[in-house]
């Protein structure tokens, strides 16, 4: 192996530019390396969780089998409700009544009367005519996109967009180009250059953007789809929940929701389980019902169904729960821009700790660890090659004493790395 990789996504981008796509090359470049971190740092790579998330106490287990026990921060349940215990107990009672999985897709009668009655409550609280689930929210972005735009429409999606999202163009049949991240005036220049060269143009944005916590100007994208009209795709993964009074999401609460065609979002974190949809108009969703991952796809469980049902109805009776999130998502950042931290542009309870230098980046995730600090390092292909950082995920279950005393151990740790 090259001894000048010095980090994963380094090793990553070295394989796809001089296009090594042997299987046993590939394997042994990454293998090398990761034996190589191993030695040098003396941290593992494989390690998880004993007993999934929990609102008190989180156990790291190594792969060697060493545990720590850590603050986690990496773990995308905004609301807590994976331990919610009456979410828990209906969970268990439909486990019994309905049953475990499914056992086929929607389309060869997978589906019960629970995922229905979660589609039509999600319809009604994103303000849609239809909701069509699916049993991830990467396969809701993979069907809805690569099968809604036909090979004579342009989807036209900011640069930082999800994976999934990417997978859903590479699978279309339309042709596609990106914007600068959140920059209006860079989309509006690509709309007027191909406004007449196509039957349709798309536009897909994330409400929050995953890896750096920053809020889609969603008013100006309306503003520039009244005048040039595309349809708008949103993508509300990290914002459906608690965003909006009742957890609408980010399109509702800028007053948007009308203008925005497709509203999508996943149902694993602040719904605590799995599956993902997309709500619009009833004949969009018809439509959808033909893409390969509806029809060749088995349905979320009625158990997972069941949680998603449970917890929005828990943030609708408790809607301080989004406010007491935001509280605290306000109380982290203030304490992390006292010291000193690079935190982007971010606004969301996504807070991401810049730090460019990845060999710096290893050695502080490593030592967050060690002092009981859970994160994961966000590196190429998640990020462009020199844009690493840690990313923060905050939940309401963290304390104000868990957020004084990450923020103090993420000072002294980067302030011996010289990276603050």
């Amino acid at each position: 192996m090259d001894k000048h990789l010095s980090s994963i996504g380094e090793v990553l981008a070295y394989l796809k530019s001089n296009n090594i796509i042997n299987i046993e090359k590939r394997a042994k470049y990454i293998q090398d390396f990761i034996n190589k971190e191993n030695r040098y740092t003396g941290y593992e790579y494989d390690r998880y969780l004993e007993y999934g998330a929990s609102n008190l106490s989180n156990v790291i287990t190594e792969n060697s089998g060493n545990k720590k026990e850590c603050i986690l921060w990496c773990v995308n349940h905004y609301l807590s409700l994976n331990r919610n215990k009456t979410i828990i107990e209906k969970a268990c009672d439909v486990l019994r009544k309905f049953g475990t999985g499914c056992g086929t897709s929607a389309s060869s009668c997978g589906m019960s009367s629970l995922h229905k009655e979660v589609e039509k409550k999600i319809a009604k609280l994103v303000g849609k005519e239809k909701a069509i689930l699916f049993p991830t929210g990467f396969t809701a972005n993979m069907a809805a996109i690569s099968y809604l735009a036909g090979n004579n429409d342009l989807i036209i999606f900011d640069r930082e967009c999800h994976s999934s999202i990417i997978n859903g163009l590479k699978l279309s049949n339309a042709k596609w180009v990106s914007f600068k991240h959140n920059n209006v005036l860079d989309l509006e220049s690509k709309i007027v250059k191909y406004k007449n060269s196509y039957d349709n143009i798309f536009v897909i944005v994330e409400s929050a953007y995953s890896m750096s916590g920053d809020l889609a100007p969603l008013k100006e994208i309306v503003s520039l789809k009244k005048q040039y009209n595309f349809y708008l795709y949103v993508d509300e993964a990290h914002t459906f929940g608690i965003y909006g009074d009742k957890g609408q999401g980010y399109c509702y609460n800028e007053g948007v929701s009308e203008d925005v065609d497709f509203i999508m979002s996943t149902l694993s974190k602040s719904t605590a389980s799995i599956g993902g949809f997309v709500a619009t108009k009833e004949k969009y969703c018809s439509l959808l019902k033909w893409s390969d991952p509806y029809v060749f796809q088995a349905c979320m469980t009625p158990a997972d169904a069941s949680v998603v049902l449970s917890s929005i109805e828990e943030i609708e009776r408790n809607t301080w729960m989004i406010k007491e999130l935001h509280k605290k998502n306000k109380y982290m950042r203030e304490l992390l821009k006292i010291k000193g931290f690079n935190l982007g542009n971010s606004q969301s309870p996504i807070i991401p700790i810049f730090i460019e230098d990845h060999k710096k980046l290893r050695m502080v995730v490593k030592d967050l660890y060690y002092e009981g600090i859970y994160s994961t390092p966000i590196c190429y292909p998640a990020v462009k090659l020199r844009e690493g950082r840690i990313r923060l995920i905050l939940n309401i279950s963290h304390t104000e004493e868990n957020i004084k005393i990450t923020v103090d151990v993420l000072e002294k740790i980067c302030k011996r790395h010289k990276v603050i």
